[in-house]
This record gives structure tokens, C-alpha cells and sequence, in this order.
């Protein structure tokens, strides 16, 4: 698992309150709902607004698809292919001044 994936998943693990997930059993290859990591819909807007608030993008209607939402890497590579798109780094409150945030190589 890379860095950003690691990274992702703390979030993910913080925003949802899934403290009793395994993290250690959790591969790019995890799927998000469903088997895996067995999320909804309401983990789901809660993805949103994890990956507009810290990174930037707005999630239209067309990307909420297994192409974003399938696994843990489809997740990753979507918000690093698409990091600050629709809302620049230095508007987003969540990030003003943060420098450890990973960024795609």
C-alpha cells in the first residue's frame, strides 16, 4: 500500500468511525461497499465530502461510479488524478497551511 493509500484510509477510518476495522487486512484492492469494507450510502456522501473538503473536488453526478467508488486504490488514483480540480488548495479551510498532505508523484 503506498503512502497516499495509507493516508486515505486513516481518513476514512476517522470520518466513518471505523475503529474496529482490521487496517492492517485492508489492500487497494478492498472494496469500499458491498463486501470489504461493507460501507452505504450515507458513508458514501460522507466520502464526498472527505475528498471535497480536503482535496478539492466536487463529485458529479457521473462520477459516482465503481470507476470512484469501487475499491480503496480506485478511490486513491481518482482523487489523485483529480486533486484541487474544482476548488484550489489555498480556499480549502481544511488544508490552509498544511504541508504533509501526499501528492501524486
Amino acid at each position: 500500500m503506498t503512502d497516499f493509500e495509507r493516508e486515505i484510509l486513516a481518513k476514512l477510518v476517522a470520518r466513518l468511525k471505523l475503529e474496529d476495522l482490521d487496517t492492517g487486512s485492508v489492500t487497494p484492492d478492498t472494496l469500499l461497499f458491498g463486501q470489504g469494507l461493507t460501507l452505504d450510502s450515507i458513508d458514501a456522501l460522507e466520502i464526498e465530502l472527505m475528498v471535497k473538503e480536503d482535496y478539492g473536488i466536487v463529485i458529479l453526478t457521473s462520477e459516482r461510479t465503481r470507476s470512484t467508488f469501487g475499491t480503496l486504490g480506485v478511490l486513491c488514483k481518482f482523487i489523485q488524478d483529480n486533486m484541487y480540480r474544482d476548488i484550489p488548495k489555498e480556499s480549502l479551510p481544511s488544508l490552509a497551511g498544511q504541508k504533509n498532505t501526499v501528492r501524486p508523484a
